[in-house]
Parts: structure tokens; sequence; C-alpha cells
């Protein structure tokens, strides 16, 4: 197991962080929404820009009022692949709360199909690749010089071969 988590670690390095479109990816099962490869691999960096244990967060309210709320990230990355929204506490991926802004059910690169979703934040973004079996996130920073465009250009080359290959 722990050679085939390299491997995916490398993978996502080489697809999404190496032509510096995207300054950390992840990758997690659909089925639990939990992340298993990051990158960057060094000092195993990519951990750190994706995800963040289990945390409380003020929460607003239809009504307007702030409610704590335990945010688990897993759960939240495998609500907004499903629902193609985000969950009522919001999609937060290494801490940082992120708004889904598009959607698309039915992205085509080339001969392969995947779910597309774009989250935003303040000057950065997540690109959000969900296959059959895998849901595949690539962040950009434009205080790095990467742009949402380019990062979801790499992200759609990866996930075109990932669905090419079954996952």
């Amino acid at each position: 197991m722990a050679e085939e988590e390299a491997s995916w670690d490398q993978s996502l390095e080489e697809w999404l962080i190496t032509e510096g479109y995207c300054y950390a990816a992840g990758m997690a099962q659909l089925e639990d929404g939990a992340f298993y490869a990051a990158a960057p691999q060094e000092a195993e960096a990519g951990w750190g820009f994706i995800f963040k244990e289990d945390h409380e967060q003020m929460i607003m309210q239809d009504d307007m009022s702030e409610k704590k709320m335990t945010i688990n990230e897993a759960s939240a990355l495998k609500f907004a692949a499903e629902n193609l929204k985000a969950p009522p506490e919001g999609l937060w991926l290494g801490g940082q709360k992120y708004k889904i802004t598009r959607t698309d059910k039915e992205y085509q690169v080339g001969d392969q199909t995947f779910i597309y979703i774009f989250a935003a934040a303040p000057k950065k973004g997540v690109s959000i690749a969900v296959t059959k079996t895998q849901i595949i996130c690539a962040f950009f920073d434009e205080e790095k010089g990467q742009t949402a465009g380019n990062c979801t250009k790499a992200l759609a080359a990866y996930a075109e071969w990932m669905v090419s290959e079954g996952y």
C-alpha cells in the first residue's frame, strides 16, 4: 500500500505540480472523500495545503445567526462530489473555506467525461474532477502567479487519463 500511495503522490506531482499551474493537489476515494495522496511530495508539503483535521468553525445560518459546527473535510468533499453543491457547513479543504461557483455533470475532455466542480476562495481556488471512483483536487493561488484556467487545464488532462484508465 505504501508503494501505491507514493506512486499516486508522484503521479499528482508530475501531472499537476511540475508545470507550475497548481501549488498543491490531492486525490481521494469517492466512497469516503478522504485524501490518500497529496503533492507536492517534498517534506509532505502537499498534506499541509490540502488537509486539516476535524475543526470547529462559526457558520452563518439561513437566518443570519451563527452556529458552531464541526468541519470534517472528507465528508464535505464527498458531499460536494455527489451533490454538486457544498454541504450546510461549506466546502473546507486544508482549513480554507471555498465557495462552489461552477459545476458540470458531463465535463468532456477528448473522449472522456467526468464531473467538474470549481470552487473559489479569495485569490485562490480549487478545480475538482470526480471520476467513477476518485475525486481529484488541483489547487491554484493567484499570488503565486497561477490562474484558474491553467489549473483546470492541467486537472482536465489528468482526469481524462484517469477516466481512460478505468478510474
